[in-house]
């Protein structure tokens, strides 16, 4: 593998949970650190991701499906809020984007959903639900860099665990 298709990494400790930072190349490259996480998610997981549209939020969750077990096409839930799969987990993929706020949300119903057990929540425009997310959620920042890649900064406690060797992502560090 080509130092153009490796994830180059930082990380950090902050307080009890990890700061890892990932720039991605390629849509592959999103797709396979989003394997990796899907595959090291544990029951109950919450995870909230934040970007502009286009950062690659639901190419995340793609992977994430994949690394899930889930073979079925995930497409972003913006309009219909709420999209649910089923693999080694019960994923549930939540758009916040179209949501005028916290309360919006809990007229879904979606809340209950939040951190229950067999699953593994996903949210996108998770800053527009923000005071309702359980505290020990992960948190996945997506910007473009100039260049075109992805950085993503992933903040949690679990996320370190991942063996990303596994997933044939090659970790040089972002100095």
């Amino acid at each position: 593998m080509s130092a153009k298709h490796s994830i180059k990494t930082k990380v950090q400790h902050k307080g009890g949970s990890v700061l890892i930072f990932l720039s991605s190349p390629h849509v592959h490259r999103t797709l396979a650190v989003g394997r990796a996480i899907g595959h090291a998610a544990p029951d109950g997981a919450v995870i909230s991701f934040r970007g502009d549209i286009g950062a690659g939020k639901t190419t995340l969750a793609k992977g994430i499906a994949e690394g899930l077990g889930i073979a079925e096409p995930v497409i972003s839930p913006t309009y219909t809020i709420i999209s649910e799969y089923y693999g080694r987990l019960h994923l549930v993929h939540i758009d916040a984007y179209r949501l005028s706020g916290e309360d919006e949300f809990l007229q879904t119903g979606g809340e209950e959903l939040l951190g229950a057990p067999g699953t593994l929540s996903l949210i996108e425009w998770s800053e527009r639900i923000a005071d309702i997310l359980p505290p020990e959620s992960q948190r996945i920042t997506i910007t473009v860099e100039a260049n075109g890649d992805r950085l993503m900064m992933i903040e949690g406690d679990w996320i370190e665990k991942i063996d990303w060797k596994r997933f044939a992502i090659r970790r040089e560090v972002i100095q």
